[in-house]
């Protein structure tokens, strides 16, 4: 599951573009309708083919008013990629570099420009300078590698080509963290008749359960999961990344509120200050001093706060620092967080960064050593999370070549690995790693591949492990052995392998009620016709291909060679009276044995060719003689 964020400072053509990539119009208010401009965030999704299954990609479609910046930053946190809208009549505009500056503050994992309206534009010259003019303020930030498409909404000229570098875009993209700590920061809470409380976000880390207990912060409400949507489609679990819909029992609507966090017991708690490092924006027009008013905003909460900042009088336009943040209400987050500050008046983004600490505890010195080097500590990391990153980078790696890429000393590198994973942030296939956000995409990946395949072939057991393993991209870059303790271990995910196929848990195979009819119309003819059988290929006539192929697999025929086949319980049959002949003769030929079975010699040379390949006979000569372990091989 992937969520795309539209920024940008379109806003009818940007809801127009969404419409046309989904079907779904963004806009929920009649106020936006009127106005032919989006005021508050507004949802969609559509289906994309990414790493070779079809996968559905939410949309959340934040204002690009400059009006309604606030109301875009409520939306704008949790996303995969970026859909950066650039009017193509309008060019960059004001907001289109705030917007902009946004995107890199919250380091969102890059992006897709779609420059709109092209239809309108008739001089090609005018097109050429936008492209030049957006492509040199894209340089430099999040997104200055982003393919630039022009798109008409209006013609839907472009749209497959924006889906197409959406879709390569997602194929790169880092799989999304799960450490566990589910947590889903509420952008829309609203009521149903029948339902109760209903809140809506991305999930960014962790699963939710239908039944789990939970509890809203920052104010501690315990409430439990009624239900789970995505799409208005009715989920059992949801993973990381997914747009959620949660019907909240024990919890009333007006109790909650747009910021809120809706999180597994112990997660997370609220806090009234937290320690971040912080970029002031190059374009912001004072340097930001000591005690200054600011808007917070992290997740979907806003709040207000004071700037107390650490180590320095001021941090000027384009320098980074510290702050410590004192807020008027209590917020709840989590260390490695984006934030974003805002001027209160007149209204303007001034930079933002991340937190390094949610719970400091008490107010700092301001200029103490002990203070800095904490921070800076804090900045690069702990040796376990440096290692994730490392791994992220590479994974699947060896465990040994991870450590060794480390940079750290041997002893430490493999502390930090115990650490991660005794917290579950890792696990081990053989002798390669991987994160637990990247073992996760891989089973999720390989159950929408085995979803699609049963919904394709409802009448295969499973899909080949072969080609499950080429479409997981697992061929060339991880050992067969890994791939091997990787479906082992998927057992306990609900996928599960049999014989040389992998399926998901309860897939059975279930004929219509005509191909039933074809069947049991085959079977009698087996049943008259005794050991002189149907051949395969009447047999494929009568009932089709994938029919016959399925009774294979089910056990239901037994298939001895290119033109011979039986019921199951025929060839016990025949094969018992083989080996009851043997044992009373030291030797058979092929014209005993069609005596014997009263038949052809077709069907006498191909039963005993196939007892050869059990080894339940051996040939000498023109004869066969039982082998010594025939009554230990199964002969099925």
């Amino acid at each position: 599951m992937h969520v795309i964020g539209t920024a940008g400072h379109v806003d009818h053509g940007k809801s127009t573009l969404v419409r046309a990539l989904t079907g779904i119009d963004p806009d929920r208010l009649a106020e936006e309708k009127e106005r032919e401009m989006t005021i508050d965030l507004g949802f969609a999704w559509f289906q994309l083919e990414v790493e070779g299954s079809v996968e559905e990609v939410g949309v959340v479609d934040v204002p690009g008013h400059r009006d309604f910046i606030e109301n875009m930053l409520a939306g704008v946190g949790g996303i995969d990629l970026a859909l950066f809208v650039v009017a193509a009549d309008e060019g960059v505009m004001p907001q289109t570099v705030e917007h902009l500056a946004i995107l890199d503050l919250l380091d969102v994992p890059g992006g897709v420009v779609a420059l709109t309206k092209t239809d309108i534009i008739e001089d090609a010259d005018w097109l050429e300078l936008v492209i030049l003019d957006l492509s040199e303020t894209l340089a430099g930030t999040i997104l200055d590698d982003a393919p630039i498409i022009p798109v008409s909404a209006r013609t839907g000229e472009g749209i497959e080509e924006l889906r197409a570098a959406l879709g390569e875009r997602l194929r790169s993209a880092q799989p999304r963290s799960d450490k566990n700590r589910p947590r889903l920061p509420i952008d829309r809470v609203f009521t149903l008749s029948g339902f109760g409380t209903i809140v809506t976000g991305t999930l960014v880390d962790g699963s939710l359960r239908t039944g789990d207990a939970v509890e809203i912060q920052p104010a501690g409400l315990q409430g439990r999961i009624r239900g789970l949507q995505t799409h208005k489609t009715g989920r059992d679990v949801v993973r990381p990344g997914s747009r959620v819909a949660v019907n909240v029992s024990g919890v009333d609507a007006d109790e909650l509120n747009r910021g809120d966090v809706l999180a597994a017991p112990g997660v997370l708690r609220g806090t009234l200050m937290i320690d971040v490092s912080y970029r002031h924006l190059e374009q912001a027009t004072t340097p930001l001093k000591h005690n200054t008013e600011v808007k917070l905003f992290t997740g979907a909460a806003e709040v207000m706060a004071r700037a107390r900042v650490l180590g320095a009088k001021a941090i000027a336009p384009g320098e980074e620092g510290w702050l410590q943040l004192a807020l008027q209400q209590p917020v709840a987050m989590l260390r490695g967080d984006r934030f974003i500050l805002r001027r209160p008046s007149p209204p303007a983004t001034l930079g933002g960064g991340k937190i390094l600490d949610a719970q400091p505890g008490r107010r700092h010195r301001r200029f103490r050593p002990e203070v800095m080097e904490r921070l800076r500590t804090l900045a690069e990391g702990s040796p376990a999370e440096l290692l994730l990153q490392k791994l992220r980078r590479l994974e699947p790696v060896q465990l040994s070549e991870l450590i060794q890429q480390s940079g750290m000393a041997e002893e430490t590198a493999r502390e930090a690995w115990q650490q991660l994973a005794d917290a579950g942030d890792v696990l081990r296939l053989e002798q390669h790693a991987l994160s637990r956000a990247r073992w996760q995409q891989l089973v999720d990946r390989a159950r929408n591949v085995l979803e699609a395949y049963h919904e394709t072939h409802p009448l295969r057991q499973g899909m080949p492990r072969e080609e499950l393993r080429n479409r997981l991209h697992l061929s060339t870059s991880v050992p067969t052995a890994v791939f091997n303790r990787f479906i082992d271990l998927a057992e306990e995910e609900g996928i599960e392998e049999t014989g040389t196929v992998v399926h998901i848990a309860g897939h059975e195979i279930e004929f219509s009620g005509a191909q039933q009819k074809a069947i049991e119309d085959l079977m009698a003819r087996f049943e008259q016709a005794g050991v002189n059988s149907p051949s395969v290929k009447e047999c494929r006539e009568a009932i089709g291909t994938e029919v016959y192929e399925a009774l294979l697999f089910l056990g239901g025929l037994y298939q001895l060679n290119d033109d011979v086949v039986y019921t199951k319980d025929q060839y016990q049959h025949l094969v018992e009276e083989i080996i009851d002949f043997l044992q009373t003769h030291d030797a058979v030929n092929a014209a005993q044995i069609r005596d014997l079975l009263n038949t052809s010699r077709k069907y006498a040379i191909a039963l005993l060719e196939h007892l050869d390949q059990k080894r339940i006979t051996r040939r000498v000569g023109d004869e066969r003689v039982l082998t010594p372990q025939a009554n230990k091989v199964d002969r099925v």
